[in-house]
C-alpha cells in the first residue's frame, strides 16, 4: 500500500446557531459544508456547531463580534441564522475595519464589520483563500454588489459564492502527495507523454494497476521526486527503501470513504 502522510491538524472554525433549525434543516447544513470541505477524504476545514450564547441572540453582528474578542477568541467565526435555510448560506465573521481600510476608501469609520453572507459549500474554500491572501472580504463583497466605501450598517445584495465554482466538482481537484516504493509504480521516457509538461522532464511514473484505485486515488502521470524521510505524528520516523519516489495524485472521491464524524460536541 502507498504511503499516505498522515492529516495536518485540521483548522477549526467556532459556528453559533443563532435560529432553531430541525434536524433536517442542521442536517442539510452540515451536508453543504461537508461537500465543500471535501470532508470525508481530505477535510479542509472543520466546523464546531454550537447553540449561541443566549446573550448573543437578537444582538446585531458587531455585538458577537466584540464579545468574541472578549472572550479572547480573535479570529473569525461563523453565524448560522435563517437564511441557512431560505439561501443555503452563513455568516462568516472577520474583524472590524483599519484604519488602513478608511484611508483606501473601502470602509467608511473602524465601526464596520468586516463580514459576508456565503454559501454554505463554499465556506471552507472562502476561508483558504482569506488565509492565505488569495482574495479578501472587502474584494468579495464588491463582487456581491456591496459599494465602497462600505456603511456600517451595509447590505448585501448577492450571496457570495465561489464566482460560481461547482463544489461537486471541485472535489475531483484535491491533490495528495504519495509515497510509492520500487514495485508499487512504472516509469515512462516516451515523448508523446513526457511534451505534456513544461519544462519537460527525464521521465514520469505513475502507481501500477490497482494500487491507485485500492488507495482511492486517481491514477495519472506525473513527475517523480526522490523520496525523503517523514517524520510522524508520534515523533517516530517513516523511512523508504532506495528507489522510492514521491507522487503528486488525486483523491478519488467516488471510492467508498467512511462516512465524516463531526467534532465532538458538535451540533
Amino acid at each position: 500500500m502507498v504511503f499516505i502522510p498522515p492529516r495536518r491538524k485540521i483548522r477549526r472554525l467556532e459556528a453559533y446557531l443563532l435560529e432553531d433549525l430541525s434536524q433536517e434543516e442542521l442536517r442539510g447544513v452540515k451536508r453543504a459544508f461537508e461537500l465543500g470541505a471535501c470532508s470525508r477524504f481530505n477535510p479542509l476545514l472543520e466546523l464546531n456547531i454550537q447553540k449561541a450564547p443566549e446573550e448573543y441572540l437578537n444582538q446585531p453582528h458587531s455585538y458577537i463580534r466584540i464579545k468574541e474578542t472578549e472572550a479572547g477568541r480573535q479570529g473569525p467565526f461563523v453565524l448560522i441564522d435563517k437564511q441557512a435555510v431560505s439561501k443555503g448560506a452563513v455568516w462568516y465573521i472577520a474583524k472590524f475595519a483599519t484604519e488602513d481600510d478608511l484611508e483606501y476608501g473601502q470602509a467608511e469609520s473602524t465601526s464596520v464589520l468586516w463580514k459576508i453572507l456565503v454559501k454554505i459549500d463554499c465556506l471552507p474554500l472562502t476561508w483558504i483563500n482569506y488565509d492565505i491572501g488569495n482574495t479578501s472580504i472587502v474584494e468579495d463583497l464588491g463582487n456581491c454588489g456591496v459599494d465602497y466605501p462600505v456603511k456600517e450598517d451595509f447590505a448585501q445584495p448577492e450571496v457570495y459564492c465561489c464566482g460560481g465554482l461547482d463544489m461537486v466538482k471541485q472535489q475531483y481537484h484535491q491533490p495528495v502527495w504519495v509515497t510509492a516504493v520500487p514495485g508499487e509504480f512504472e516509469e515512462s521516457t516516451g515523448d508523446e507523454l513526457r511534451k505534456n509538461f513544461l519544462p519537460r522532464p527525464e521521465k514520469l511514473a505513475r502507481l501500477k494497476e490497482g494500487v491507485a484505485e485500492d488507495a482511492g486515488l486517481v491514477n495519472q502521470w506525473t513527475i517523480p521526486t526522490k523520496a525523503r524521510s517523514v517524520t510522524m505524528p508520534d515523533g517516530s520516523v517513516k523511512e523508504f527503501p532506495e528507489g522510492s519516489v514521491v507522487l503528486q495524485l488525486l483523491w478519488n472521491p467516488d471510492f467508498p470513504w467512511p462516512e465524516y464524524k463531526w467534532p465532538e460536541g458538535s451540533r
